[in-house]
């Protein structure tokens, strides 16, 4: 059965810093930029721009981000790799610990199987992508730490600090699914974010990316057991069943920080409150899920409201084992 999705591909012109979304930390990124970063950034070029954020929140809903090489699309991997066998190797590789993506058409594949046998030769230089043919060359991303230096202020002494940067092999982008009831305000938001840029230290250049959207066709299984999280989740309590967590192989992240896009700039320098999210990847043994946006606004600041975006964009997966991690 094939199922059809809208695409923005983002192409990257710089390099990007995206925080763990839990405090004020440069000399760390984040190499994974999630679903809940992305709606937070549309709706503040938004309400920058054209108005209600609130309501063109309730207009779509988007997948984190994941990565492309010269046109192929890649997936994630769930987070336990016992799906994963290498041909002629007993055991668990090493080399499977790193992997956090696997070419579109072996995806379908091990969606539709739910496991997969794979050779070595098939694994990304960069260790972290299985390809279908030979990973030879292939790098999805790589790291530079740069040493930067906060002048200081009325004599005060300078303050040197390290910045994490992301850097994106070449022929790579990122993109995302979406669905929208308002494609020609979705796609407005998503250019004004372009310009502006996305993640740390965008004054200075860094995540400034193009946008290009387009659709692609998806074989998927609708008989599969499981669904398969494409973006950060936050499940409803009743969502939450001992029998479906259980069954299930997920993550949890820890998703707050400062208000540093607050519209009063007093604002600021308050932390917001934390949720944790159940991470993108991760295979859940249901075949509905809704999840829910949460506010995480301080306790008694009269400020705007500090969504969450904890909405589930999922496909269909097949389980063979599952595991909670």
């Amino acid at each position: 059965m094939k199922r059809t999705l809208n695409i923005a591909t983002m192409h990257f012109t710089s390099a990007v810093h995206l925080g763990y979304g839990v405090g004020d930390e440069y000399d760390k990124s984040s190499d994974r930029l999630y679903s809940d970063t992305i709606s937070s950034a549309l709706c503040s070029v938004w309400a920058n721009s054209c108005g209600d954020a609130s309501s063109f929140l309730q207009s779509f809903q988007v997948s984190s981000a994941m990565p492309s090489y010269d046109g192929r699309l890649f997936m994630p991997l769930p987070p336990d790799k016992q799906c994963i066998t290498v041909k002629g190797i007993e055991g668990m590789c090493k080399r499977l610990k790193r992997l956090r993506w696997i070419e579109l058409p072996l995806w379908e594949e091990l969606a539709r199987e739910g496991k997969l046998e794979i050779t070595e030769q098939m694994i990304s230089d960069c260790g972290t992508a299985i390809m279908v043919s030979s990973g030879q060359g292939v790098v999805i991303m790589r790291r530079f730490v740069e040493q930067k230096v906060q002048v200081g202020l009325n004599g005060e002494d300078a303050t040197p600090y390290f910045i994490d940067k992301i850097f994106f092999g070449p022929k790579v982008s990122l993109y995302v699914f979406f669905t929208t009831t308002d494609e020609p305000s979705f796609r407005r938001a998503f250019e004004l974010l372009a310009d502006a840029g996305i993640g740390t230290s965008r004054s200075v250049g860094n995540g400034g990316f193009n946008v290009e959207f387009g659709k692609v066709e998806i074989n998927i299984n609708p008989n599969a057991n499981s669904l398969q999280l494409l973006s950060m989740c936050i499940p409803k309590t009743e969502e939450c069943t001992t029998d479906v967590m259980s069954h299930s192989c997920y993550k949890m992240l820890l998703r707050g920080g400062y208000m540093a896009g607050a519209a009063k700039p007093s604002h600021r320098h308050l932390i917001k409150k934390n949720v944790y999210m159940i991470e993108s990847g991760a295979t859940i043994a249901a075949t509905n899920l809704e999840g829910q946006i949460v506010d995480l606004r301080p306790n008694n600041v009269a400020c705007h409201p500090i969504w969450r975006d904890g909405r589930a964009f999922y496909l269909p997966f097949k389980t063979v084992e599952a595991y909670e991690m």
